[in-house]
């Protein structure tokens, strides 16, 4: 048989928006109009998708994960759009989590903060500012980026440093893994569930863990590169500040620009 015919062929685009409504009913645009709305960010790159989903909440996220990686589907996540980079714009399949993804909790008189990614920072800070309170993270667009963003991309800006970051002051987050699997790594049993449902994650995390812990150059390089302000990739410092895959995993996520899972909420830590 030619190498040619066993090839895996893609989906029509017409079996892709119905791949799409099944995962996600009712939250599948495709009209030029929708389309071309969402062909830019704040970025110099105008990238027009083939359809724009609007999904409900982070079930519906889970199951558009499953058929993205069934049907091999290149979904970008984007809320704000408020990068420079370009990092939510695609000519392929848009998730929209600006919409529905909107819930602001203020718990224990301030001190916790939980948040959907569709949240501004300034309305974040604007709900805290009654406690004295504000998010540690301060970026110069406050008033358009969203929590979403400020996590995937481990925003900043000038004055948080190395205390009040994303990473430092994040307790957990809940993330939709490429699978799908919904875990909150803030719940008594994350750890036990993640080892039940993602055995291959949880067991490389360890591995990688330990694989850190034994080499002291990996542990001398790690410890020089974020010491100081450091945004750049992976946050691999998490192999040595925490011990549990589920704790690992959340602080990999801040950073990882939606490579690893989807974050569907975060509780932090406000700074006053």
């Amino acid at each position: 048989m030619p190498a040619t015919s066993r090839r895996r062929l893609s989906p029509t685009p017409r079996r892709i928006l119905d791949i799409l409504e099944s995962a996600a009913p009712g939250a599948v645009r495709s009209r030029a109009s929708d389309r071309l709305a969402m062909a830019h960010d704040a970025s110099h790159y105008l990238l027009t998708p083939e359809a724009v989903v609007t999904p409900t909440g982070a079930d519906q996220v889970g199951a558009l994960l499953r058929a993205s990686s069934a049907h091999r589907l290149s979904l970008t996540f984007r809320s704000g759009g408020t990068s420079l980079s370009g990092q939510s714009s695609t000519g392929h399949i848009l998730v929209d989590t600006r919409r529905n993804f909107r819930e602001l909790g203020v718990l224990d008189d301030g001190n916790k903060v939980r948040v959907q990614p569709g949240v501004t920072v300034r309305q974040a800070n604007a709900r805290l500012a009654v406690y004295g309170r504000k998010l540690g993270p301060d970026p110069a667009s406050e008033a358009a980026c969203t929590v979403g963003g400020v996590v995937a991309n481990n925003s900043s800006g000038m004055a948080c440093g190395t205390v009040n970051n994303t990473y430092s002051t994040l307790e957990s987050l809940v993330l939709v893994l490429p699978s799908g699997t919904v875990l909150d790594t803030g719940a008594s049993d994350a750890d036990s569930k993640l080892r039940q449902l993602e055995p291959e994650i949880h067991d490389g995390l360890l591995r990688l863990r330990d694989r850190v812990r034994g080499n002291a150059e990996s542990q001398r390089i790690i410890n020089k590169l974020f010491v100081i302000k450091n945004t750049m990739g992976y946050g691999l410092n998490a192999f040595l500040d925490f011990d549990s895959p589920a704790d690992i995993l959340a602080h990999l996520a801040v950073g990882s620009e939606g490579t690893l899972a989807f974050i569907a909420e975060a509780t932090s830590a406000p700074s006053r």
